[in-house]
């Protein structure tokens, strides 16, 4: 279907004769995307947020910071590390620490969860998704708000996608690197007359991508397209999305480090619905169905560490050479909630339902004595059920002070004569104004994860029955602001029971309690109406050893004058030493200039990773050896030119 799509996708020589023709003619169209920007960008000085600590980018941060894609912006996320994994896909971790699939960070597209089913962590598609079609971002730290849906985790990334009702425009986008990456994408919006409105993107992106390790080109090409349309009226709200994603595997199973062969294919699809009821809206009700498939193969002549069909006292004729699979998840949701409001209390009441369908299409493995196997899934658990009742209170002491209680109860259901899960999770806060320039917010949240179809098939074979990890966190927040600055210092806290981790031979439930302390600093200075300062320090103290950088920040100054906009960036990562291995800290500096050819069109340019100092990422050759582990740059040196035309 796509490459029909693509076809019909305009090149970058065609983008330039319509900026020619437009000049020519002399387009006198006013931009609405101006005034769009301009009305959804936050404001820096809300104080009295209920959903805990957040961090809001708005559509005039994502256009000024010329972020192409997600993982752009998450590069800079702090308290956090954005890694290549071993499969090639960019991966959020904890400061610190270093995980290959993660699934505490849950990633939302308009209140719709994203993350693969399979992994829970945010699929290699939906962390490249471009920017062109976000209008803001809010990052949580800490379980958010039950009104903005009842997942589960301690680290959410909301994106919440343009509106027609808002834009009612269309846009052509196109992106070319020095490397030979590209992307095109064309939006279409429209509001009728019956008060219905919808927008329509379709994007197409190639990207070249690769490392060296030991004379040897490491591939991580991959080819990437989105589809998505959003159509929605005062109370009801409907997402269709499909996205595709054909890629090398990178270093994928390989006990050398060097695949001979390696390809996977992902497509995700979901539909999503959202009505609001009664007069006040105060009834919700939502509906999803997610379609998750996935392809992979794999050769390599050194062997590969597919860890459930090896056995290790028996390993020369168990390790296999060839590796394929192919498989599809479901999952169907359904939510309703009924919010009760008074003067002093904003009260909310909800259940949700949610199952999971694991499929296996067809796998096998050819070992070295070229003998094929057909095999099954590998933990034969293939079914999850999971049924949750929800509170959340917000009640107003007074105007300047409000307490927030949330309460949840999770019941999994599960096949293959796994336990059931119970899960009870809560979270209390408070935020309290002291005065209009400086306030206080508070929170403390204990949360659990089950395990995932991913974890339960690769997990050690002796303890096969992995348990729920337990999380604690909590943060004290103070917040100073002012008309031109905002100034907010945060200490958290996170204490991990059970935690799931990968170990040489499989998953396992980590035996004591895994304790992280951040403590977080961060200013917003505008030194004038068009340019703003920003500046973020944080550094973390953790119980384990350190295998990722655990220390970070970064200084941004955005701004615009006359026709142009502007931005350099510097992003600190601190070094770290793991075994045999040691890496410097990271200085990725950026530096972007846009051009405003009329109120519809720009050009833009800009420079990433300016010094040639990525962060890096730590790997293995090998099962168990400790001078098995290297590490290898994240990203690359890289210049994009880019235009945009709204019609």
């Amino acid at each position: 279907m796509f490459q029909t799509i693509r076809g019909i996708f305009l090149t970058k020589s065609f983008i330039l004769i319509l900026l020619s023709l437009n000049l020519l003619y002399g387009q006198t169209l006013n931009s609405l995307l101006e005034e769009y920007e301009t009305n959804t960008q936050k404001s820096l000085h809300t104080i009295d947020e209920k959903l805990g600590n957040v961090t809001i980018y708005s559509q005039k941060d994502l256009r000024l910071m010329q972020y192409t894609t997600l993982s752009d912006l998450l590069k800079e996320l702090p308290v956090s590390n954005l890694n290549k994994n071993k499969f090639g896909a960019s991966n959020l971790s904890l400061p610190g620490s270093k995980t290959d699939v993660s699934g505490f960070f849950r990633i939302f597209i308009n209140n719709h969860e994203v993350s693969s089913n399979y992994t829970m962590s945010p699929t290699a598609t939906w962390m490249e998704l471009p920017m062109d079609m976000v209008d803001y971002i809010e990052v949580y730290r800490g379980n958010s708000s039950f009104a903005l849906g009842s997942e589960n985790g301690i680290f959410f990334i909301r994106i919440y996608t343009k509106k027609a009702s808002k834009e009612n425009a269309s846009r052509i986008y196109g992106a070319v690197t020095d490397n030979g990456s590209n992307l095109e994408a064309f939006s279409y919006s429209e509001t009728l007359e019956n008060g219905w409105s919808y927008l329509a993107y379709l994007s197409s992106a190639k990207i070249n991508n690769y490392q060296r390790y030991k004379y040897n080109k490491i591939k991580n090409d991959s080819n990437k397209k989105y589809l998505y349309l959003n159509i929605e009226k005062e109370d009801t709200d409907i997402n269709i999305a499909y996205s595709y994603d054909n890629k090398e595997n990178y270093f994928g199973l390989s006990l050398d480090a060097d695949l001979d062969y390696g390809k996977s294919t992902s497509q995700d699809f979901f539909v999503d619905y959202t009505g609001y009821f009664l007069n006040d809206n105060s009834l919700k009700l939502n509906l999803s169905y997610d379609f998750n498939k996935c392809e992979y193969k794999e050769i390599n002549n050194e062997g590969l560490a597919l860890i459930p069909v090896i056995d290790f006292s028996n390993p020369g004729t168990t390790i296999p050479k060839e590796y394929y699979d192919n498989k599809d998840v479901t999952k169907t949701s359904a939510l309703v909630s009924k919010t009760i409001k008074s003067n002093s209390n904003n009260l909310l009441l909800g259940l949700s339902f949610q199952e999971k369908k694991y499929t296996m299409n067809n796998s096998y493995t050819i070992n070295f004595a070229n003998v094929m196997t057909y095999i099954d899934k590998f933990s034969g658990f293939d079914k999850e059920k999971k049924y949750s009742l929800f509170v959340q209170d917000d009640y107003k002491v007074n105007e300047n002070f409000l307490l927030v209680l949330n309460g949840k109860l999770d019941k999994y259901v599960r096949n293959n004569n796994l336990k059931n899960i119970k899960n009870e999770q809560y979270r209390i806060g408070a935020i309290y104004t002291i005065n209009e320039n400086f306030g206080l917010k508070t929170f403390h949240t204990k949360t659990n994860i089950a395990p995932s179809f991913y974890t339960l098939d690769f997990a050690d074979k002796r303890t096969p029955n992995l348990d729920r990890q337990r999380y604690i966190y909590s943060f004290i927040e103070g917040i100073y602001a002012d008309d031109d600055i905002r100034f907010s210092i945060l200490y958290n806290d996170i204490k991990i029971k059970d935690f799931i981790y990968y170990s040489p031979i499989g998953y396992i439930n980590v035996d004591h309690t895994i304790k992280s302390k951040n403590l977080i600093l961060d200013i917003v200075y505008e030194l004038s109406k068009n340019n703003t300062f920003y500046i973020n320090y944080y550094t973390t103290k953790l119980s384990e050893h350190f295998n990722n950088s655990y220390r970070g920040g970064f200084v941004k100054l955005t701004g615009e004058q006359d026709k142009f906009e502007y931005f350099t960036s510097l992003v600190y990562r601190n070094g770290y030493s793991y075994y045999s291995v040691s890496t410097d800290d990271s200085f990725n500096f950026n530096m972007g200039l846009t051009y405003k050819v009329n109120n519809d069109i720009s050009i833009s340019i800009k420079a990433e990773n300016i010094l040639d100092d990525s962060t890096k990422s730590l790997y293995k050759e090998g099962f168990i050896q400790e001078n098995g582990n290297f590490a290898l740059e994240d990203y690359e040196r890289e210049i994009t030119l880019s235009t945009k035309w709204v019609f």
